[in-house]
Order: C-alpha cells, then structure tokens, then sequence
C-alpha cells in the first residue's frame, strides 16, 4: 500500500491511482474536501471532528487555495487509521 508523502507537494510525484480528483476552481476542491472530511468524520474523535466550525474550517480552506496555498490535514481514526487529506495548488 503507498504512503502519503512527507511534504504536500510531493502527491504530484505519488502514482495517478491516488489522486481522487482533480478540481478546476478553488471552491470545487473545497466541495471535495467537504465531502471527504464527512465521509471519515464518524471516525475522528469529536474534539477532532468539531474542534473548528464548520465555516471557519472551510472557508479557511478556500482562502488558502485562493492564495495558492497547498492544504494537507491529517486526522487520527478510530482502529489505529489514519487519514490524510490535501489539496495541491497548481497553476
């Protein structure tokens, strides 16, 4: 199984099998963030899950990509998994 990479932009370099998705504006990469941080949610402890609000924990999100900024966020799950979730600016 392949590990996520040490530094954010190094994903570009992993295999194509691990990118899920390749979005065309700031605010779709947001959706999918969105989307995925629900998914794995039920997983994360509730202080991991609800420690920043919703609104501040995306629309931090979609400052960054609109400043070009990279996102890695990493959250601990239940059953010793982890869960490593990014966002590479490109352009």
């Amino acid at each position: 199984m392949a590990t996520p990479p040490v530094m954010t932009r190094d994903w570009l370099k992993k295999p194509q099998s691990m990118l899920q998705r390749k979005a065309a504006t700031s605010e779709d990469a947001v959706s999918w963030l969105e989307g995925a941080f629900d998914q794995h949610a039920p997983k994360m402890t509730h202080s991991q899950a609800t420690a920043i609000s919703r609104q501040d924990r995306f629309g931090y999100a979609l400052a960054d990509l609109r400043c070009g900024n990279d996102l890695s966020w990493g959250f601990p799950l239940a059953g010793s998994k982890y869960l490593a979730l990014a966002v590479i600016a490109v352009g």
